[in-house]
């Protein structure tokens, strides 16, 4: 029986190609350690929650060897991967070790269970360290996120709807406080706020990654809870595309408007956007709404003058005015069972979380 605790001092990576320890992605729980050896690049993209990545090849040498593959086949590859990591093996083996708890025994991922991740168990196990490869790696995972999007079934969906700058997401949040297991955040998912306009001072997700949030998400829905919370959107948040079975749940949710005057709204679109860095990139954006019919060229120029002229709240109001009100008011006309004013994202958060109550209680028998 190897140690539970191993000084991982090989002078050499040198895998023998013999069959290793599995584990499925179904047995994985959340006290085992995922370590994933894909590249940066991979790994940025999308990964399991809670997974370390320590690359074995960063982004550059993982192209280098993927031409290999394609062009000398797959031994020539590895030959040149294994030369690239000895050189560097040292650092390699720090970053692994600092991964693994003293005790624990490691799921080892790549892409999709094959060398990267065997070659990897290897060298653990060799060197004393129990260790597991994750079967079918990565795209494992991937495959269980599918699965949850297409089952998606929330029946007790409503929709938190309104004018842009109305203080949606602040009064979403303000409800995930209390109700963590209540509220689907597709904004904070994909990194955006699914408007031309967005992404200014925020990461965008990629689509992947933004699909395992939501799965993650739905996964720890209440499924037992008289209503869960969304916010209204449309069917791409950002770049980032609603998976369609949810989608069609929002597009029978009912739905609450919250409502706020202009200059509530032009007061909070400022506060949103100000990244305190000036507003040089808000200015630059802008100009992408030229070739809109309800802004057109001289309220862009307007616009970008208010910023210059360190006047963001005139800004504000004619993109509400001119750009933002007009697309909501000419989308799909929609009935709303709760009406609600937004004084303050806690005030909201208190009425709309007793409206919902009393609409979805249900009758005693």
């Amino acid at each position: 029986m190897p140690p539970q605790s191993a000084n991982i001092d090989n002078p050499e990576f040198c895998p023998s190609g013999n069959p290793v320890p599995e584990i499925q992605f179904s047995k994985v729980s959340p006290a085992l350690h995922i370590i994933d050896v894909r590249s940066p690049g991979e790994f940025a993209e999308d990964h399991i929650p809670g997974a370390r990545n320590v690359p074995l090849l960063d982004d550059e040498e993982r192209k280098v060897a993927g031409t290999l593959y394609r062009v000398e086949g797959n031994e020539s590859a590895t030959r040149w991967a294994l030369r690239r990591l000895n050189q560097r093996l040292h650092a390699f083996r720090e970053q692994l070790i600092s991964q693994i708890p003293e005790k624990s025994e490691p799921v080892i991922c790549c892409a999709r269970g094959g060398d990267r991740s065997a070659h990897v168990v290897q060298f653990l196990i060799q060197s004393g360290q129990p260790a597991k490869k994750l079967l079918g790696g990565y795209r494992s995972f991937r495959k269980s996120v599918l699965r949850q999007l297409e089952r998606c079934d929330l029946t007790q969906l409503w929709i938190l709807d309104g004018y842009t700058g109305v203080g949606k997401t602040d009064v979403l949040r303000q409800v995930a406080l209390r109700f963590p297991d209540r509220v689907i955040d597709l904004e904070l998912y994909a990194g955006h706020r699914s408007s031309i306009l967005g992404d200014l001072g925020l990461v965008p997700t990629s689509q992947k990654h933004f699909e395992s949030m939501l799965a993650a998400a739905l996964s720890r829905v209440d499924g037992g809870a008289p209503w869960i919370l969304i916010e209204g959107e449309s069917r791409k948040v950002g770049n980032r595309q609603i998976p369609a079975a949810l989608w069609q749940k929002m597009g029978a949710a009912p739905r609450i408007e919250l409502i706020a005057s202009l200059e509530q709204r032009v007061r909070w679109l400022v506060d949103e956007y100000d990244t305190g860095d000036g507003w040089e990139k808000l200015h630059q954006r802008v100009d992408r709404l030229r070739s809109y019919s309800h802004l057109g060229d001289d309220r862009v120029d307007h616009v970008q003058r208010c910023l210059e002229q360190g006047d963001p709240q005139s800004a504000a109001r004619c993109l509400l005015e001119y750009h933002y009100d007009p697309r909501y008011q000419h989308g799909d006309e929609k009935t709303f069972q709760i009406r609600l004013e937004n004084h303050g994202a806690s005030l909201a958060c208190e009425a709309l979380v007793e409206q919902l109550e009393s609409t979805t209680e249900k009758p005693q028998e």
